[in-house]
């Protein structure tokens, strides 16, 4: 029995060293042209707070992010191509805009900075923080992805608007 739990302890703590987790001081990318992200958001807003899930495939070219409850009901699709940025809504008349960030507004309530996020998501920033149209944004997690680092865990925050990302799933999206 002690033979038995001293290998079962082991192999716990083996299973521990091996999980994916940032290292401090690793840059980012080389960067993607294009992923295909899938995970979590919290956003939270004075004393507002929400938590979604999302899937967000980029490319230079056109950005489609579908987003949903933690239970996969389905909310909002954003997207963004050479015509400009649209918002579909079920049940709703598509509305578009310029850009990511006015329709961004409608549904969250803040003007998020989604384009220059795709950015920091696909490694064209090598550094893990900065600022960014008044936005801070930090990575505190990285993991490797087929010869690169892309983040795993991002902060993105301005005034009382705080946006939290973990991506739990990459994929090329060439």
């Amino acid at each position: 029995m002690r033979v038995w739990l001293a290998w079962l302890a082991m192999v716990l703590l083996a299973g521990c060293a091996g999980v994916p987790g940032g290292e401090p001081d690793a840059a980012l990318g080389p960067p993607l042209d294009g992923f295909s992200a899938a995970g979590r958001m919290s956003l939270r807003q004075g004393d507002r707070s929400d938590h979604l899930q999302f899937d967000w495939q980029h490319s230079p070219q056109r950005d489609v992010m579908v987003f949903s409850t933690p239970l996969g009901q389905g909310l909002a699709e954003l997207g963004r191509d050479a015509g400009g940025a649209w918002l579909a809504l079920p049940g709703a008349q598509e509305r578009r805009a310029a850009n990511l960030g006015e329709l961004a507004k409608l549904v969250f309530g803040a003007s998020l900075p989604l384009d220059v996020l795709a950015d920091w998501l696909r490694g064209a920033q090598p550094e893990r923080e900065g600022i960014a149209d008044g936005w801070r944004i930090v990575i505190s997690e990285t993991l490797p992805y087929h010869q690169r680092r892309l983040p795993r865990r991002l902060e993105v925050r301005r005034g009382d608007v705080e946006l939290r990302i973990v991506i739990d799933a990459w994929g090329r999206n060439d």
